[in-house]
């Protein structure tokens, strides 16, 4: 994505945060829409500087573009990624055993839910990804 269209998607989050913000307050929202505000103020802001840093230093500009593009870091992204699902599958199935275990049947359908969903995304990436490649 270009830098133009990051600070732009950037400035919009920093809009919509304040929105609701303002929103929570007038309205006498739950504290979840004050923090989501916040964190939506927050991301923005630092996309936004970072956006700034892109443009202003060459330096840089050089080193997020090869961070972005290097084969190496590709590969350890693409590793983390597999890691990460994994132990979530792994979490979301031992915690739904677990809670089906200890009687609390209508919370122990989240996680699996949650571990159904990621295992039919699998699939249909994996479907989709053999007959491209």
């Amino acid at each position: 994505m270009n830098n133009t269209r990051r600070m732009i998607i950037s400035a919009l989050e920093i809009l919509i945060g304040a929105a609701l913000l303002v929103a929570a307050r007038v309205a006498h929202l739950d504290s979840a829409w004050l923090g989501m505000g916040g964190a939506l103020v927050a991301v923005g802001l630092v996309q936004l500087v970072l956006g700034l840093r892109y443009r202003a230093d060459a330096d840089y500009r050089e080193k997020t573009d090869t961070e972005a593009t290097d084969e190496r870091n590709l590969f350890i992204r693409s590793r983390a990624w597999v890691w990460a699902g994994t132990g979530f599958v792994i979490i979301g199935g031992v915690l739904t055993v677990v809670l089906m275990i200890l009687g609390k049947h209508e919370l122990s359908t989240v996680p699996g839910i949650a571990v159904c969903v990621l295992m039919i995304l699998y699939w249909l990436s994996y479907y989709y990804l053999t007959r491209k490649y």
